[in-house]
């Protein structure tokens, strides 16, 4: 239980509303442990008139020992019945006197039964508001804990996501955390509801165990708990294990769908239905292995209950019947003893639900207790305006073990465009991540304006840098959305001239609903030159000092290409543009050529410089002219 304490505090938000819902929990709980058996015991009498077992037993005793010593011998061996009975008449003489003698029985009767349906009406709508109160909060909190991981996975580093199915996350944050709200609030419910019915119950057999003198009920009560624990917890371990098992392999079907729905095209293309469809039965086939378990270490609990509180009633009645015990106190004890034994049984419920949702809180942890690894400095430092000076001072960069950068040492004035080339793998990327902070440095610092970024707000930082990636991504929604997040606040009239800059104004007033088409999931109603555009348009948009362009055109072909590598030129002015080039046909607009070779620069300068004097240069233009 302790696992799930810093969640409670998902709760705060709705905790009027929790509190109140608890509240009627605990009304219908002491309706139902107390209630049900105290009307049992009182009601039916009424109804059914008193059952009276100690007639006979008073004739007998009459003729042996006289009227007075039968009265007093019956009084110490019956006290609860007689003291029942003196009760009764009394009743019953009073309604007599108010309604009259003839009608008493039948105002009795109609008294006795608007007791019933007055008591469920009680426990009726105090079970609804703790269902509707309880889960409001529930739904509550499941937003907060979804909103909580989400927000966490958009600060984590992306070397967190290396390696990771996308669907799994996917299913941590819907499925995990549905099962950890469940946790927080109902089980939270539960556990405050369920042993006040149990106590009131208990309530129940002790007032009646001190007006009778017997105290067996209790005893016999208090003694099977025990009974009932061990299997308990022993089940419980076991649940918990298969219920890992089940979230996990719930994660992999989640990530193989995924994986599907984003491959159709190739899917098709190299005739993989079959397999995949495979893969996908395969993984059901396993989750369905684990979630029989689950459900029979979850349900294996109540009728182990159910069996012991049977084998007490059973015993109690054969003690009651030895005992002369009288239906109607009977009545009452065994439905004491029945809500003794229904709450104990949901707790058991509930043991199992906790142990299913430490595997789901296990899982959602993964993500929630990752170090996030950039960060915003405790006080950051404001800029205000930006040219866009870029320095690398002595940076080194690893991922995990494996070095990426050695040792770089570098100055790009304001301004400067400079192209990246190398062999893939020789840390082009990586270099070019490091300046919008995707990572830090693992030695070193770079600079903006002579400023360590990392004392920079990431928000801020990020607003002074505009990236073009090499794959265009864009977000369900119209074109003009998709243009304006480059710039939020930008007018129409801004995202149609940037889209003109990027040439793509052409193709977008040619659409179905011109700027207003929607452009569907990850840009899906358009072609990847288009997409490009889209893309490009966005950064002329955010016109950002600072310039990342991962191969901005490769999606476009020869014609558009060479139209859009002018517009690449406007863009790049008065800009600190770094071009990351995997094919030199983009590198030719740079003022300055950075030459990577296994995380080192070992070439700088100009096209013809390096043309000239540079092997390695010389040999991969020689590999892109042919």
């Amino acid at each position: 239980m302790k696992k799930f304490y810093p969640y409670f505090r998902y709760l705060a938000g709705v905790r009027g509303t929790f509190l109140a819902g608890v509240g009627a929990g605990i009304l219908f709980a002491v309706a139902s442990g107390f209630g049900l058996p105290l009307m049992v015991k009182t009601v039916f009498p009424l109804i059914f008139g008193k059952v009276n077992p100690i007639t006979e037993v008073q004739a007998e005793l009459e003729k042996s020992v006289g009227p007075e010593r039968s009265k007093e011998l019956l009084e110490k061996a019956f006290e609860s019945e007689m003291k029942q009975l003196e009760e009764t008449s009394k009743f019953r003489e009073y309604v007599a006197k108010q309604v009259g003698e003839e009608n008493a029985p039948r105002a009795i009767l109609i008294a006795a039964c608007a007791i019933i349906p007055l008591a469920a009406l009680i426990r009726g709508i105090a079970g609804f508001f703790n269902v509707y109160w309880i889960t409001a909060a529930g739904l509550h909190v499941l937003r907060e804990i979804q909103q909580s991981v989400f927000v966490k996975l958009q600060r984590l580093p992306l070397g967190f996501f290396s390696g990771r199915k996308t669907g799994d996350l996917i299913s941590r944050v819907i499925s995990d955390s549905n099962m950890l709200q469940g946790v927080v609030t109902t089980i939270s419910n539960d556990l405050i509801k369920q042993p006040f019915t149990l106590i009131a119950a208990l309530a129940f057999l002790v007032k009646d165990s001190w007006e009778n003198k017997e105290s067996f009920f209790l005893i016999i009560c208090l003694l099977s708990i025990p009974l009932v624990v061990v299997p308990i917890r022993f089940l419980g371990k076991r649940l918990m294990r298969k219920a890992a098992h089940m979230q996990r392999e719930s994660g992999d079907n989640s990530g193989i769908l995924a994986e599907t729905l984003g491959a159709t095209r190739e899917i098709r293309a190299f005739n993989l239905e079959e397999m995949m469809g495979q893969r996908f039965l395969d993984g059901i086939g396993r989750w369905t292995k684990f979630h029989l378990k689950v459900i029979k270490y979850r349900y294996l609990t109540p009728p182990f209950i159910e069996m012991v509180a049977a084998g007490v009633v059973a015993f109690a009645l054969g003690y009651g019947a030895t005992k002369g015990l009288t239906l109607e106190r009977f009545m009452g004890v065994v439905t004491a003893l029945y809500m003794c034994y229904d709450p104990m049984k949901k707790l058991g419920e509930i043991h199992n639900r906790m142990k299913q949702g430490e595997a789901s809180l296990d899982r959602l942890e993964v993500i929630l207790k990752a170090e996030e690894g950039v960060t915003d400095p405790p006080n950051p430092v404001h800029l205000g305006t930006v040219k866009g000076r870029v320095s690398f001072q002595n940076v080194e960069f690893s991922y995990g073990d494996n070095p990426a950068l050695h040792n770089i040492v570098l100055d790009v004035p304001a301004g400067q465009v400079v192209a990246l080339v190398g062999p893939s793998g020789a840390g082009k990327t990586t270099f070019a991540s490091l300046v919008p902070r995707f990572y830090d440095p693992t030695s070193g610092s770079i600079q903006l304006d002579g400023t360590d970024i990392r004392e920079l707000r990431l928000k801020e930082l990020r607003d002074f840098i505009t990236i073009v990636p090499q794959e265009a991504v864009l977000f369900a929604g119209t074109v003009f959305e998709n243009i304006r997040l480059g710039r939020m606040d930008a007018s129409k009239e801004e995202v149609m001239e940037a889209a003109r800059q990027a040439h793509a104004h052409e193709f977008i007033v040619n659409l179905p609903q011109g700027y207003e088409t929607q452009v569907g999931e990850r840009g899906a109603q358009l072609s990847g030159g288009q997409k490009q555009r889209i893309s490009i348009a966005r950064a002329f948009l955010k016109n950002a000092p600072v310039l990342i362009l991962d191969e901005a055109t490769s999606a476009l072909d020869a014609g558009a290409e060479a139209r859009i590598q002018e517009e690449l030129s406007s863009l790049t002015k008065g800009r600190t543009t770094f071009i990351i080039a995997h094919r030199f046909s983009t590198i030719r607009i740079a003022d300055r050529i950075l030459v990577f070779e296994q995380g080192r620069i070992v070439g700088d300068g100009t096209f013809q410089e390096l043309e000239a004097k540079h092997d390695m240069f010389r040999s991969l233009l020689e590999m892109q002219r042919h």
